[in-house]
């Protein structure tokens, strides 16, 4: 499957969901399928995931059933996806835990969360566990129109999210989410250096990633390079 079908995979099963799903449905995944896509695709299978309520669908991309994926608190363990907590900042905390309790030394987790999350306590809490036990956590946050005067960003955080991963010794970078190849690349590399990091996948209003993804592989599919299994 190419980068650009799984982009498509990952649409349409947020796109069922809004449609099948239960409450807090419907919730839209347009404009996060690079993140989503990126995200599940930089792991290892044997590694989690702990989605919110619209990177869930990225599950499919682990060959989970669309169905499995409708009661948001069930998980699907089988497929290494916990269950979604409404909470992300509780989620972080969750993913430090995890991480902890893991018996592989290999394995790693992956956490989504979003822009707003830094407002809350334990955001800050999650990273200093992360750091002090120097544990396999990659927090991929999505943030919208950072340089735009109305972001909510401005008016909750002062700085960067990166900034506040790197006040703690978290590596941190900030990467392009609408290219689906950056996020793709940099869970990789934060997967490979081991230890916690933080990626913020910067993203625009509006712009569509799966667009973006033609525009971005059509010179180098079919490349076996820019192909998945």
């Amino acid at each position: 499957m190419s980068l650009r079908a799984a982009i498509a995979s990952v649409r349409e099963a947020g796109d069922w969901l809004a449609e099948n799903g239960s409450d807090p449905y419907p919730l839209t995944v347009r404009g996060l399928e690079g993140v989503i896509t990126g995200g599940y695709l930089g792991l290892d299978r044997k590694d989690w995931v702990l989605p919110g309520l619209r990177e869930r669908a990225g599950a499919v991309l682990r060959n989970c059933p669309q169905s499995r994926l409708v009661d948001f608190g069930s998980g699907a363990r089988p497929y290494r996806v916990a269950p979604v907590t409404l909470a992300p900042a509780a989620r972080m905390l969750q993913a430090c835990g995890l991480a902890m309790s893991l018996r592989d030394e290999d394995a790693a987790v992956l956490c989504f969360i979003g822009q707003g999350t830094a407002s809350y306590g334990a955001f800050h809490e999650a990273l200093n566990l992360a750091a002090l036990h120097k544990l396999r956590v990659i927090f991929l946050a999505h943030s919208w129109n950072l340089d735009h005067p109305e972001s909510p960003l401005a008016r909750q955080v002062a700085g960067a999210l990166s900034g506040h991963a790197m006040a703690y010794g978290i590596q941190a970078r900030a990467i392009d989410g609408g290219l689906v190849t950056d996020v793709l690349s940099a869970v990789t590399d934060a997967r490979a250096a081991g230890g916690p990091r933080l990626i913020e996948a910067r993203l625009v209003q509006g712009e569509d990633p799966l667009a973006r993804a033609y525009d971005e592989l059509t010179e180098t599919e079919p490349n076996e390079a820019n192909l998945i299994s």
